[in-house]
C-alpha cells in the first residue's frame, strides 16, 4: 500500500515488533480512555489509518524509531494483538521534528496548550520557564504567557506559543508571577474573564511603586463583591479603582 504525504509517495509497512517504537520525549501521554476508544473503534471497522514514525539519532544520539503521530492507535493495536501499519518521514532537526508532531498530532486530535509547551520545551528554554512556571502555579498558561511578555493581548494571539516563537520578554516575570498567585488564591473561583479583568489591571499597575500588601488586603476587603462579579465594563473599573487604585 502506498499512500501519499506532502507530495510524496511513502510506502505502508507493518510489524508486530511493538518494541520497535521508542517513545518521543516531547510527545504527549498516553491517555488510556482514548486507547479504549481507538480498539472500540477498531474492533467495529478496523485499522482506517496509519502511524507515523521517523527514524533518527537527533533525540538520544542513536538511531531509533520514534511514532510522531499515532501512538494511541499504536497502542490500541499492540493491546489487541494486531500489527501496527505505519510509514517513515524524514526529520531534518529537532525543530523539524517538533514542528511535524505538533502539526500532525492537532491535525488528528487537537493539543491543548500544555501539549504545545511540552513540546517546545525539549528545545526552548522560555517555554521550559513556562512550564516550570505551570508547575509551580496554578494558573491558566495563557496568563503566564501574558506576564511572560507583559502583555495580556497573548490571549488573542496564542498562534505564537503553538509556533515555537514564544519568547519571554519580562525581566520582572517571575516575581510577577509570584504576586499574581497570591492574588490567583484569593480571587478563587471566580469567571475566567473576571480573572483576565485582574491579569489586565495587575499588569498595568505593576510598577515600582506598586505596593502588593495593600492590594491583598483590598481584595480581603471587597472578596464577597469580588467572588459574584461578573464580565463586564463596570467589573472592570471596579477592579482597577478599588483594588488595583487605577484610575478608571
Amino acid at each position: 500500500m502506498i499512500m501519499n504525504m506532502i507530495g510524496k509517495e511513502l510506502k505502508v509497512k507493518h510489524t508486530t515488533s511493538y518494541s520497535k517504537f521508542a517513545i518521543l520525549p516531547m510527545n504527549r501521554g498516553i491517555d488510556s480512555k482514548h486507547v479504549q476508544k481507538m480498539i472500540a473503534s477498531i474492533r467495529k471497522m478496523g485499522v482506517l489509518r496509519c502511524v507515523i514514525a521517523c527514524t533518527t539519532n537527533i533525540i538520544e544520539g542513536e538511531m531509533k524509531t520514534y511514532i510522531i503521530e499515532g501512538q494511541h492507535l499504536a497502542t490500541a493495536l499492540e493491546r489487541e494483538g494486531q500489527p501496527i501499519p505505519y510509514v517513515e518521514i524524514n526529520v531534518e532537526s529537532e525543530e523539524d521534528l517538533v514542528e511535524k508532531m505538533a502539526y500532525l498530532n492537532n491535525s488528528s486530535k487537537s493539543w491543548d496548550m500544555m501539549n504545545y509547551i511540552n513540546a517546545w520545551k525539549m528545545i526552548r528554554p522560555d517555554y521550559m520557564k513556562l512550564f516550570k512556571w505551570k508547575n509551580m502555579y496554578d494558573i491558566e498558561i495563557v496568563m503566564l504567557a501574558a506576564i511572560g511578555v507583559n502583555n495580556p493581548g497573548v490571549r488573542y494571539g496564542t498562534s505564537v506559543i503553538k509556533t515555537g516563537d514564544f519568547k519571554i520578554t519580562n525581566p520582572k516575570a517571575e516575581d510577577m508571577c509570584k504576586a499574581f498567585n497570591d492574588i490567583f488564591l484569593k480571587i478563587g473561583k471566580s469567571d475566567r474573564a473576571v480573572k483576565f479583568q485582574f491579569l489586565n489591571a495587575f499588569m498595568q499597575a505593576y510598577n515600582p511603586k506598586y505596593d502588593h500588601a495593600k492590594t491583598i488586603v483590598a481584595i480581603e476587603k471587597h472578596i464577597k463583591t469580588v467572588k459574584l462579579m461578573a464580565v463586564g465594563d463596570e467589573t472592570g473599573a471596579f477592579i482597577r479603582k478599588q483594588i488595583f487604585k487605577l484610575p478608571k
